[in-house]
C-alpha cells in the first residue's frame, strides 16, 4: 500500500514535468530501459538501493553512468528519488510513469483472469465491449487461473468484474449461512 503511493505520488510528478516540457515519449522510453537494466542487473539495483552506501556514491554513479544516455529531466528526477531515500520504488514508479502515459493516450489496461485458456474470438469479442463501455482503447492481458472454477473475471483500472464459479459459490454459501431455520 505504502509502496503504490509512493509509486503514484513520484510518477505523477515526473509525468507532469514530462508533459511540461514535451519529453514524455523520452523519458518513457528512457524510464522503461532503466528499469530493464535494473531488473536485470542485480548489483547495481542493490548498490543503489543499499542503505550502506553513501548518497553522494550513489549520485556519482548515476552522474558517470547515465549522464549522457539520459535527460537531463530524468537524471534530475533520480538524483531527486536518491536523496529522498526512495530508490527502491523506482520500479514502481516507473510502472505507474508508464500507465499515466497509457492513460493520457487513452489507453486503459484489462486483465482477464479464466480458469482455463480461451479462445481469441471470445478475448476480441470482451475487449470490444470493454472499449465501448469506456470509450478507450484496451489493451488487455491474459491470465489463467484454475481456482476459479469457471467463468471469467475482469480487472479493469480499480473495478473487478467478477463472474466466476468460484465467486457464484461464495456468495451462495454466504446467502445459504444467513438463513436461519427454526
Amino acid at each position: 500500500m505504502i509502496e503504490s503511493k509512493v509509486a503514484i505520488k513520484y510518477a505523477t510528478a515526473l509525468f507532469r514535468t514530462a508533459k511540461r516540457t514535451a519529453q514524455v515519449e523520452s523519458i518513457s522510453r528512457d524510464l522503461e530501459a532503466l528499469s530493464n537494466l535494473l531488473k536485470k542487473n542485480i548489483l547495481l539495483k542493490n548498490f543503489l538501493e543499499s542503505p550502506q552506501v553513501l548518497e553522494k556514491d550513489k549520485r556519482k554513479l548515476l552522474n558517470s553512468t547515465f549522464k549522457p544516455l539520459i535527460s537531463e529531466a530524468l537524471l534530475s528526477f533520480l538524483m531527486l528519488v536518491v536523496s529522498k531515500h526512495r530508490i527502491s520504488y523506482l520500479l514502481s514508479m516507473a510502472e505507474e510513469f508508464q500507465r499515466l502515459v497509457k492513460e493520457d493516450q487513452g489507453i486503459v489496461e484489462a486483465c482477464l483472469i479464466t480458469a482455463r485458456s480461451v479462445d481469441y474470438a471470445l478475448v476480441d469479442q470482451i475487449k470490444k465491449e470493454l472499449e465501448k463501455s469506456t470509450g478507450k482503447q484496451v489493451e488487455m492481458k491474459l491470465k489463467v487461473d484454475p481456482s476459479l472454477i469457471g467463468g471469467i473475471v475482469v480487472i479493469l483500472g480499480d473495478k473487478i468484474i467478477d463472474r466466476s464459479i468460484r465467486y457464484q459459490l461464495s456468495q451462495l454459501k454466504d446467502q445459504m449461512s444467513a438463513l436461519k431455520v427454526h
